[in-house]
């Protein structure tokens, strides 16, 4: 899952170059459910939507249509590896959201695991935030994006306790590539994306998108949302490797501190 996750942040940084973060959405969302429609038909995955379709559509719409159109325009504005690195405030905002819940509350190690993960991914945020409305205007998008997903995974846990998620992820991804179609492709006129932001698409929508989250959603149902947000925290390894290797996106020694706390805090969360 972290592989997964990590790796998007620099094919979205690509595919944005050219492709409106809306555009880039909706067909990215109608890839995915593409991905998993053979799967999700063979199971008969789809009966076990039945009475719960508004709640499907409350995942399309903030576990998936606003990340991903929030991240595609954050991208625009930070560097792929800083956007990874921030999405690991997952965790810290589900911890919060869950502290009325017993079975998700965890002991006093996952609290502080978190908390040790958030002050790495603050110290990153310090350090390599550019300057500038831009900078903070986009590392807001991305924070917003993350009360999103913290949002889907807890409606995940306890709206579709007992479902195949081939299905559910399917149609909740055919909803929110129906929601952003009309401004995706308002968005898309006169567009002329290159080779490497098509490729790069196709690419987001069968495995970070398709398989991402349907592997998410079986993480999820077995050991809840907030150790499975715990991804978070070793994903952005994986987005910082890739914006550096890639795309030549510069590190410091804040960096490396950064990722030391975030690794610290994810084996404490995971013990607790």
């Amino acid at each position: 899952m972290a592989l997964l996750w990590g790796g998007p942040y620099v094919l979205i940084k690509v595919a944005v170059d050219d492709l409106d973060p809306l555009t880039l959405g909706a067909v990215r969302l109608a890839i995915g459910a593409l991905t998993l429609l053979p799967m999700a038909l063979n199971s008969g995955a789809f009966a076990d939507l039945r009475g719960r379709w508004r709640w499907v559509v409350a995942l399309g719409v903030l576990e998936l249509a606003l990340p991903f159109s929030l991240i595609g325009a954050g991208e625009q504005r930070i560097p792929s590896a800083l956007t990874g690195l921030l999405v690991a405030a997952v965790p810290l905002i589900l911890a919060v959201a869950t502290l009325r819940i017993p079975a998700e509350r965890g002991g006093p190690l996952r609290l502080a695991g978190v908390l040790t993960g958030f002050a790495g991914v603050g110290l990153l945020l310090g350090f390599e935030l550019p300057k500038g409305s831009d900078g903070a205007a986009g590392a807001a998008m991305v924070l917003l994006a993350c009360v999103g997903y913290a949002a889907g995974g807890l409606i995940l846990r306890y709206r579709f306790a007992g479902t195949r998620p081939e299905g559910v992820m399917a149609a909740a991804m055919a909803v929110g590539a129906a929601v952003l179609a009309v401004p995706g492709a308002v968005a898309a006129a006169g567009a002329t994306p290159q080779a490497s932001s098509m490729l790069a698409t196709v690419v987001l929508g069968i495995g970070p998108t398709g398989l991402a989250f349907y592997l998410f959603a079986l993480l999820n149902a077995e050991i809840g949302p907030a150790r499975a947000s715990v991804v978070a925290y070793i994903a952005p390894v994986f987005a910082l490797g890739f914006g550096v290797g890639f795309l030549d996106e510069t590190v410091g020694p804040a960096t490396f501190a950064g990722l030391a706390l975030i690794l610290a805090g994810s084996r404490l969360a995971a013990r607790g």
